[in-house]
């Protein structure tokens, strides 16, 4: 089994996502990093040359394979959930976590990061209307949700464990 983070981008995916991996002793993997590893670039840059469409369309690639493996804390993009056979492929053998945080809360913990294509330039009005957009797709994909508004990600990473009954990685 793996564990599927999902949501906004600056929802603490990623950290909760490390934290749960270094409690449970299962493999981290951040399908944005592996994005970028397989297509040697940053996202920025597709999005700026190869458009959405095609970062989307190889995003489910990445999305695909890493699903497919197994004990994996998996931290996916934020737009994952827009493609319906993400989804589909994060149900066969994740448990598809939500992580959700106030708009103010996202517009403070991204707005000074330049990687995040979708939310550039677009400040808190673009961060309320994405979340709106995407909350559906969130709340139909998801199997638990966890809120990281004025939370640490280690927190977050203890209440998954205990509601998903994951076994600690014992301290060498």
């Amino acid at each position: 089994m793996n564990i599927a983070l999902i949501g906004m981008p600056g929802t603490m995916k990623t950290s909760v996502g490390k934290a749960l991996s270094e409690m449970t002793g299962m493999r981290f993997i951040d399908t944005d990093e592996e994005f970028e590893r397989e297509e040697g670039r940053k996202i920025s840059e597709v999005f700026a040359t190869d458009g959405e469409e095609y970062f989307r369309a190889r995003e489910t690639e990445t999305v695909k394979r890493v699903a497919a493996e197994n004990g994996c804390v998996i931290s996916c993009g934020g737009g994952v959930v827009l493609r319906e056979e993400n989804v589909d492929a994060l149900r066969s053998g994740c448990a598809i976590v939500l992580l959700t945080a106030t708009a103010e809360c996202i517009f403070e913990r991204t707005s000074h990061s330049l990687a995040r294509p979708l939310l550039a330039g677009g400040g808190f009005d673009r961060i309320k209307r994405m979340t709106a957009e995407r909350a559906g797709a969130y709340e139909a994909a998801a199997q638990y949700v966890f809120d990281t508004t004025d939370r640490v990600p280690r927190d977050i990473a203890e209440e998954i464990t205990e509601k998903l009954g994951l076994r600690l990685k014992l301290k060498q």
